[in-house]
Order: C-alpha cells, then sequence, then structure tokens
C-alpha cells in the first residue's frame, strides 16, 4: 500500500503545478489515474479561473478607486463613492468566502478538480469530503523569506489605504464646500499608486516553484487517505476525496465544486489538508478576514480531543490570513475544518518560496499527520454513527 510519502515523492517529480498550466493538468490526469486503479468513480471537473488574484484582482481595485478619487475631486464625489461602494462588493465577496468575488476582474485559465467517489453499498448514512489541492503558488518579492513574516502588516496598509481613500470619498461628498477631503484624497491616491506598483511587480515577475508542503503534502495525504479507505471502508460511511485546482488563486475549486455538487448538510463533513510538511500539526477552529466562520462543532471538538491525548504534537488555531479550501463549505453552511502546520513563530515553513521541496519537508510529520488523520476519520465516523 502507498503512503503519502509515495504520493509525494510522484507528485513532486513535476517542476510546479501552477493554477492553468500543462503541469497542473498532467499531475490532475496522472491522480486520476491512481484513484481509478483503486476503484473510485472518478471526474476531472474543469472550470475557469483567474490566473492570480493576490495581485492583479486588489490592483485593479486599487487603480478603480484612483477613478473614483478623480471624480470626487473634479466635483462629481457621489458618482466617486457609488464606483467605490461597487468596486468594495466583490473585494469584501473574496474576503468573506460569499457573494462576488474578483473573478471579473482578472485574466482566466482553465484549471480542474479530481472528485474521486467511492462505491455506493446503500448503507450510507453520513458522507466525508477529504481535500487538498493540487495546484501551487509562484514565489514574488512579498514572499521572500526576509519579508514574508511582515505580510499581514503589508496586507493591512493596503486595505488600509483604501479605507483612507474611502473615507475622503465620503467625506468630499458630505462637506463639498471643505477643503482639508482632498488632503485624505491626496494622501490615500499617492499610497495607492505605490502598492499597485508593487503589487504589479510582484505579479509578472518571480517564478513557480515546486510547492512540495504547499500543497503536496495535502494532497499526497488526500491521495492515501483514499487509497486506505478503499482498502477499508468504514460501514455507513460515502467517501469523496477531492484534489482541487485554482486554490492559490481564492480557492476557486472548492467554489466550482460546491457549485455543482450539493449534500445534504446534516450529515456532511468536509476535511481539508494543507501545508502539512514541517511544524507542529495544528486545526483551525475557523476562518475568515471579513466574515469569520466558525468550523463545525463536531471536527473541532474531536480534533481538540485528540490533541489533549498528544499533548504538545497537535495544536490549535483561531484563524488563519489567507483562507483555505475550508471556508468554502464553511460558509455556506457545512461543517468543515482544515489541518496544516506551523513552525514555533506561526509561519509556514518555505511558505510560496523556492526552497518548498521536498529535501525541506519532515517525513515523520508527513507519517505521523497520516496516522492522526486516518483515526480522525474513523472516531468521527463512530460517534457520528452510534
Amino acid at each position: 500500500m502507498s503512503t503519502a510519502w509515495t504520493y509525494l515523492e510522484k507528485l513532486t517529480r513535476y517542476p510546479h503545478r501552477a493554477v492553468g498550466s500543462r503541469e497542473e493538468a498532467a499531475a490532475a490526469e496522472e491522480a486520476a489515474g491512481w484513484l481509478r486503479r483503486l476503484g473510485y468513480g472518478v471526474e476531472i471537473q474543469q472550470f475557469r479561473a483567474p490566473r492570480d488574484t493576490l495581485y492583479i484582482g486588489p490592483a485593479v481595485i486599487m487603480a478603480g478607486y484612483l477613478a473614483a478619487g478623480a471624480l470626487s475631486w473634479w466635483h462629481q464625489p457621489y458618482i466617486g463613492v457609488l464606483l467605490a461602494v461597487l468596486l468594495l462588493i466583490p473585494l469584501v465577496g473574496e474576503m468573506s468566502g460569499r457573494g462576488l468575488d474578483l473573478d471579473a476582474y482578472t485574466p482566466k485559465v482553465t484549471s480542474q478538480n479530481v472528485i474521486a467517489r467511492a462505491p455506493e453499498r446503500g448503507d450510507e448514512r453520513l458522507t466525508v469530503v477529504v481535500s487538498g489541492h493540487l495546484d501551487t503558488q509562484h514565489a514574488t518579492w512579498l514572499f521572500h523569506p526576509r519579508v514574508s513574516p511582515h505580510v499581514q502588516t503589508y496586507l493591512n496598509s493596503a486595505y488600509g489605504s483604501l479605507g483612507v481613500m474611502f473615507i475622503g470619498l465620503v467625506l468630499r461628498a458630505a462637506l463639498p464646500a471643505a477643503g482639508w477631503p482632498l488632503v485624505l484624497l491626496a494622501v490615500g491616491g499617492v499610497l495607492l499608486v505605490l502598492h499597485i506598483a508593487f503589487l504589479l511587480a510582484c505579479a509578472f515577475s518571480g517564478g513557480y516553484i515546486n510547492g512540495a508542503n504547499d500543497n503536496t503534502t495535502g494532497a499526497a495525504l488526500t491521495l492515501a487517505l483514499a487509497e486506505h479507505f478503499a482498502a477499508h471502508p468504514l460501514p455507513g460511511v460515502r467517501f469523496h476525496f477531492v484534489l482541487t485546482g485554482a486554490e492559490e488563486v481564492g480557492t476557486r475549486g472548492m467554489k466550482a465544486f460546491l457549485r455543482q455538487h450539493r449534500y445534504d448538510p446534516a450529515s456532511t463533513y468536509f476535511i481539508n489538508l494543507d501545508n502539512l510538511g514541517g511544524g507542529t500539526l495544528t486545526y483551525l477552529e475557523g476562518e475568515g478576514l471579513t466574515l469569520y466562520h466558525r468550523f463545525g462543532a463536531d471536527l473541532v471538538g474531536l480534533a481538540r480531543q485528540m490533541a489533549e491525548e498528544r499533548p504538545g504534537r497537535v495544536k490549535a488555531k483561531p484563524n488563519l490570513l489567507l483562507p483555505t479550501d475550508a471556508m468554502i463549505p464553511a460558509a455556506q453552511g457545512y461543517q468543515a475544518i482544515s489541518f496544516l502546520a506551523f513552525q514555533s513563530d506561526g509561519s509556514l515553513p518555505n511558505y510560496h518560496w523556492y526552497t518548498d521541496t521536498i529535501e525541506n519537508v519532515n517525513r515523520e510529520l508527513v507519517e505521523f499527520t497520516e496516522a492522526f488523520m486516518k483515526e480522525y476519520i474513523r472516531r468521527l465516523v463512530a460517534v457520528r454513527l452510534a
């Protein structure tokens, strides 16, 4: 029987699996073949996704705010405010996992999900969906090892600049005779120009990375769990294993998956695996930058119990800066949870950088996580179907 490490070695032979690339598509086809040989019914779900939402999307929104500022400056303040509000809606949707997002503002490519379904026996009362994204990121100045500890500070600064501009727009409309709202517009405009230049420089520079930790570990663990539960099925359980594409551009694979596949929220659990190659195994208690989505009580409760049984080996984290695939089902009312591994300083090892290779993945942690997840799923099912 293949282990997660075996699948990790196979998948990291691809130099990268960038969203929309030939490598991403080839890896998906190969993984689909492995799952078919295990006896699963496999679907490759293609969908259109942005090439990038971390850089180009926000840069377009910021450019729109500059246009709104120009309208307000030249005595069209209400139109400027209206434009700013309209631009804010997809940005909030992007960060919350609900509603409109940045798709309309970014170039598109074709990505795919690999969806494996165990043959049904007729006694299924519970559905367990295990996911890990197959795509990988590219390295930019934002994730240089000296800069990456300050990513949250940078993003706060960028969105704070949008806030300065928005306040200036509102005050310009409310106090058209006052001159000082124009100062806010000028300051906000200068800051946005600097951010746009930096974001576009990131978008069009750097190179794609191997992504051994992010997220070949999660994909490999998903495949290993699929193989394990194909050989050791659990009565009463419907297993679906999903290798999502385009997670790195805003969880687009999971969004596409749930647009076409609906489940009963009362009897479905989503377990997501991501960045599990270094540090300490960690379960998230929830996710969301604008709207916080608390993860499933059953899933978090069991993770907490198993962590207490393994002192120092498993910990909890209340939230995460950038979303994982689990946020999407959680936002839609499903019980969901994400497992990652963080270093002692709270960072993800080799995050979005060229050093994210198999040589820097902790094999012992991968093996520990594989055993943990097998027991976690068995115990979840035993309690739920008792």
